[in-house]
């Protein structure tokens, strides 16, 4: 029985550092690298021969490929790393409203449903890491749905982490700040935008890994989410609100 990682959202900034991370456990067989663009999952399978390119668009048919894929194979589900998001900064109402549904979809229903499918292929020790946001720590205006989808993503996880403790199975909510990736625009309006305490993948997976290992239920990657964690904690919503929404309108 082949020992396996999935990693959605593969060919992103963080999903190519949890592949070339999870590639050198010695415990892994093999890692299914799940995105949607087939010349860069090749040339992931090119670079590491445990690669295993998964060409699926889970905004459509994706999630039944992968659950296919995992039937036909019963391989040993070490770790499934739900990566893919999307997001969009501006007013809600100005939104299409295939764009909501999409952000719904791909931030909440397809790692419920990835997970829910690779259950039952999860044995003792196995590890699912979801890549939620310090977004979930407060409401934030100008990144509505995306903030409130990934608030989902937390809370289920952190359930789901007690739930499965029977089965000695980790669930962690991983809540990076700001991270350098090409999901950032750099800029807007013709204004260079300025991401706070934004921090490189490489430090979010590193982390994200070592809580898990650990049976952590959250991992917190940078000292801004970490100050941001506390902060939302400390000061009343309304008034982290009106600070949040000043520091984003300025952009829109």
């Amino acid at each position: 029985m082949k020992r396996i990682a999935i990693i959605t959202g593969a060919t992103g900034g963080i999903g190519r550092v949890f592949v070339k991370k999870i590639s050198q456990m010695d415990d892994i067989d093999e890692v299914w690298a799940v995105g949607r663009d087939k010349e860069k999952l090749d040339k992931l399978a090119g670079e590491d021969q445990k690669v295993v390119p998964i060409e699926a668009d889970l905004g459509s048919e994706g999630v039944g490929l992968i659950r296919d894929l995992i039937t036909a194979n019963a391989p040993d589900i070490r770790l499934l790393v739900n990566n893919a998001g999307t997001g969009y900064m501006g007013l809600f109402e100005k939104m299409e409203q295939r764009d909501v549904l999409a952000a719904c979809k791909i931030n909440c229903s397809v790692p419920s449903e990835l997970i829910s499918v690779s259950l039952p292929f999860m044995n003792e020790g196995a590890r699912i890491l979801n890549i939620s946001s310090a977004s979930s720590f407060q409401p934030n205006p100008y990144l509505a749905i995306y903030s409130a989808s990934k608030v989902y993503l937390k809370n289920f996880s952190r359930a789901l982490n007690f739930e499965l403790k029977s089965r000695k199975i980790t669930v962690t909510a991983v809540c990076p700040g700001w991270v350098d990736t090409e999901m950032l625009p750099r800029t807007r309006n013709g204004m260079s935008i300025r991401y706070i305490g934004m921090i490189d993948p490489e430090t979010v997976v590193k982390k994200a890994l070592k809580d898990s290992a650990r049976g952590k239920d959250m991992s917190v990657p940078g000292a801004f989410a970490a100050y941001f964690r506390l902060y939302s904690k400390i000061m009343p919503t309304k008034i982290v609100m009106r600070q949040w929404g000043r520091s984003i309108k300025q952009y829109l």
